[in-house]
């Protein structure tokens, strides 16, 4: 039997940056904005911000569940979840157990919730062997390695369309603004 040696320092430290700066963003949009859709068909930030809160939520769920060991390289599939969640010029429709629902919503229970996922995940990856293989829909058979790499593709995606969304709502603002303020002739 051969012990698997895991250096997962560096994958730590970009899981919580990356959790940083998208508690970072949440907080910085005002609660209007945060319940505003930016373009048609959209998601508001807020949306956003919970679908993120349910990912993490379900990922952790499976990070609990008993595994075998990987009858395979564990973070063989790390290089496929990369590129497709890194290509930020497709589209992906999320499973309907983490789409979030319609209406406003608080920003102080998102921001919440969101940190409470956050650290659920912190916690529970120093606690199991990231070695092990699950079966866990939609993935199929993932090691647990591979959906805490998961959990950093998939916030890095939604960072960078927070981003937009952002910039979009601001410029929205800014507009209507200018609008409301000019004089007319």
């Amino acid at each position: 039997m051969s012990i698997i040696t895991l250096d997962t320092k560096k994958l730590f430290e970009e899981l919580d940056a990356i959790s940083y700066t998208l508690q970072s963003q949440v907080s910085s949009v005002d609660e209007q904005q945060l319940n505003s859709t930016p373009f048609k068909d959209s998601w508001t930030p807020a949306q956003l911000a919970i679908h993120v809160t349910k990912s993490n939520n379900a990922i952790a769920q499976g990070l609990r569940m008993n595994g075998r060991p990987a009858n395979r390289n564990i973070d063989e599939a790390v290089p496929q979840l990369k590129k497709m969640f890194l290509d930020f010029g497709v589209k992906y429709k999320s499973p309907q157990f983490i789409v979030p629902e319609e209406g406003n919503n608080d920003k102080q229970e998102i921001i919440e919730a969101l940190k409470r996922s956050i650290e659920r995940l912190k916690t529970l990856r120093n606690e199991i062997d990231l070695s092990e293989m699950i079966s866990l829909p939609p993935f199929g058979e993932v090691t647990k390695l591979e959906l805490l790499h998961f959990v950093l593709y998939h916030t890095t995606r939604h960072v960078n369309q927070l981003n937009n969304m952002i910039h979009l709502l601001q410029n929205k603002h800014h507009v209507n603004n200018n609008n409301a303020n000019s004089k007319k002739i």
